[in-house]
């Protein structure tokens, strides 16, 4: 079993807290031996669950061609070795797909089919907040893409505890005076009791959940990067979740008491936000008995 590749929990952290640091250009997206896997379930959900995964409006057009091009640079630049790009084309060595532009009526799409991230595009309005203006989230941690649609980033994160009160004007100042040069990134963290990347809005009950035993249970994590786009001015959002069983720490001590730590510092709001209270008591004990 591999270990988890991030641990965003370390050192007892789990609250509201902004935690981006500037990352370089090579590191932007992650391609992992799960690439074939995740680009054939984004597919699936295109087929099954469109209306819920992709929002792209005929009038975001333009800024969906900048995001493709911003990600075609960036992959011919630091990944060619898994892309062979053209102007009709891209082939994709990893899992030997060929994609045609011409086949694609949202840029947005195509360009989701060639990263496991999800894309969130968000655009500047005059009032100078930031708008959720088209999307492809085939990743969602109890989200719903279409409820949020439009909606700015403080309306985006109303429900999240503390996110108005410490650090939503932060948060739109970081977005408002993002450099072009810049890429930052930030990581959140939770606990579920299923494997699957697709994680809509009330997709599992609490009863379903207080009956899952602990070494059934799965840590998530969410690997976030903001970008600025250069002509539109939009921030392109990226989202990679990480999913491992929670067994798969067992064998770093230090890492089973940070994770411990974190739960435990949470708010009483937060563990209820991230439906952590079912489980617990349980899941503490659990980690403790198998950490000796």
């Amino acid at each position: 079993m591999d270990f988890p590749t991030h641990h965003p929990y370390k050192d007892g952290k789990g609250g509201v807290d902004i935690g981006l640091k500037p990352i370089e250009e090579f590191s932007w997206l992650e391609i992992d031996k799960l690439f074939s896997q995740e680009i054939s379930q984004k597919k699936g959900l295109y087929k099954t669950n469109r209306d819920q995964v992709l929002i792209a409006p005929p009038d975001s057009i333009d800024i969906q061609k900048e995001v493709l091009d911003t990600l075609i640079d960036h992959l011919k630049n630091f990944h060619s070795d898994l892309y062979k790009i053209n102007k009709d084309c891209i082939e994709v060595r990893s899992n030997q797909e060929i994609y045609e532009f011409k086949n694609f009526k949202n840029p947005l799409e195509l360009a989701s089919l060639l990263v496991q991230e999800d894309l969130v595009i968000m655009k500047p309005k005059e009032t100078e907040e930031y708008f959720l203006e088209a999307a492809s989230l085939c990743a969602p941690t109890r989200w719903s893409l279409k409820e949020k649609f439009r909606q700015s980033l403080s309306d985006i994160h109303k429900e999240v505890p503390g996110y108005l009160e410490k650090i939503d004007s932060r948060v739109n100042n970081i977005f408002k005076n993002l450099p072009d040069e810049k890429i930052f990134e930030r990581f959140n963290w939770s606990i579920f009791d299923s494997p699957e990347l697709f994680q809509p809005i009330g997709s599992k009950s609490l009863v379903e959940i207080s009956n899952t035993k602990p070494e059934e249970l799965f840590l998530r994590v969410e690997r976030q990067t903001i970008r600025r786009l250069h002509k539109s001015r939009s921030i392109l959002f990226t989202v990679r979740v990480h999913v491992d069983s929670i067994i798969s720490i067992l064998g770093n001590k230090e890492l089973v008491v940070d994770l411990t730590k974190a739960i435990q510092n949470l708010d009483e709001d937060m563990k209820s936000y991230k439906v952590i209270q079912p489980f617990e008591d349980k899941l503490i004990n659990w980690l403790r008995k198998n950490n000796k």
